[in-house]
């Protein structure tokens, strides 16, 4: 009984060691070592490094080496997360740097590779650029749409949120009035509506890629537009946005 109660704990002790990776985090001069759990949120381990480097008050940017071409990439939210401690053989390196001085952030994640580990440390000379293709720091990035309310929109319905982030950049997009084939109780009948005639080329409702002429308008931030006119609905338009 003993012995296989000792079996018992080995296994769990097994399965444990699997689920957590061993993490080196250098900031400076200053290296940090730590377990994580593969489960782990990007949020709380973010806490952590800050805490660990005493960065409440610096603004930084987070990369990790993936082990097995050396380059450098962003570490900024769960999924990617996720992926580096996965794939972190034995040691998931993490590499914080100061906002603005992280030469990725100019040059793009994955297009530059410390030459081995003594230059990781060091910060010394870097490897050839493996390509011209440059790619902005994703936490950089600014949302300019989202499909919300899934669950509560019929199937055929979307609901689109256009963010403007306070500039005066119009919405980009043109309405017209017409017609549209309704299902009722007594049958198939035409009923008026209001739709896309025309997107603004390179404006915001273009390129979000979510609208599309002849799409028909059913609402604006929350008003229904059945039922009426053209022009009602360029002043609600005009006065919610």
């Amino acid at each position: 009984m003993a012995r296989n109660s000792h079996s018992k704990s080995s296994l769990q002790s097994l399965e444990n060691n699997l689920s957590v990776v061993e993490v080196k985090s250098k900031f400076d001069a200053e290296f940090r070592r730590f377990s994580l759990s593969k489960s782990e949120k990007y949020e709380t381990f973010r806490e952590m490094l800050e805490t660990l480097h005493h960065l409440s008050d610096i603004p930084f940017v987070v990369s990790y080496t993936d082990p097995k071409d050396g380059d450098l990439l962003p570490l900024n939210n769960d999924d990617n997360l996720g992926i580096a401690l996965q794939k972190a053989k034995p040691l998931l390196r993490v590499i914080i740097q100061r906002k603005g001085e992280s030469l990725e952030e100019f040059k793009g994640y994955g297009t530059m590779k410390h030459r081995n580990l003594i230059s990781s440390i060091l910060g010394g000379t870097q490897g050839k650029t493996k390509s011209n293709l440059l790619i902005s720091n994703p936490h950089d990035f600014r949302q300019v749409s989202a499909i919300i309310d899934v669950d509560s929109v019929p199937e055929f319905c979307r609901r689109v949120k256009l963010l403007k982030h306070g500039s005066e950049r119009p919405l980009g997009f043109y309405i017209r009035d017409g017609t549209s084939v309704k299902v009722t109780p007594v049958g198939l009948e035409k009923v008026p509506g209001i739709f896309i005639s025309r997107l603004v080329p390179g404006g915001l409702a273009e390129s979000t890629g979510l609208l599309a002429v002849n799409d028909e308008v059913l609402e604006v931030n929350g008003i229904e537009v059945a039922g009426k006119t053209l022009d009602q609905v360029f002043t609600i338009i005009d006065n919610n946005f």
